[in-house]
């Protein structure tokens, strides 16, 4: 279930975070998990993560998140948009080109992390 912070996201948006939990499975270390996604909308930082946690029950020691997946831009420059995989050795930079809002900036992580979900291994 998604978390929102510092946002109440637009109708759109919100069916769009919806649409991605319910729909995006990942293969990965040969176990399927399931996206949760958390958005944080602050003054000076806007981001996205993701948490891909494991389809059974966590058992005794609680989520685990095996592969958490995090985008980043500052609002003056949303078109930079650091992203950060815990399955990778560093960030890296995308050039988004231009995002005008905070809902603009959600809808373009969920596609290009839907993108890519299917190649995290």
């Amino acid at each position: 279930m998604s978390n929102f912070f510092g946002i109440k996201p637009q109708s759109e948006t919100q069916k769009l975070i919806k649409k991605f939990e319910d729909e995006v499975l990942i293969r990965y270390n040969n176990q399927q998990l399931l996206g949760t996604v958390y958005v944080d909308m602050q003054e000076d930082r806007w981001a996205v993560a993701f948490a891909y946690n494991y389809t059974r029950h966590p058992g005794l020691h609680g989520h685990e998140n095996p592969l958490e997946v995090r985008y980043s831009a500052k609002p003056q420059d949303a078109g930079r948009i650091q992203v950060f995989r815990s399955n990778a050795a560093a960030e890296k930079v995308l050039d988004a080109g231009t995002i005008p809002d905070e809902n603009a900036f959600i809808r373009y992580v969920l596609l290009q992390e839907r993108s890519l979900a299917g190649r995290a291994a």
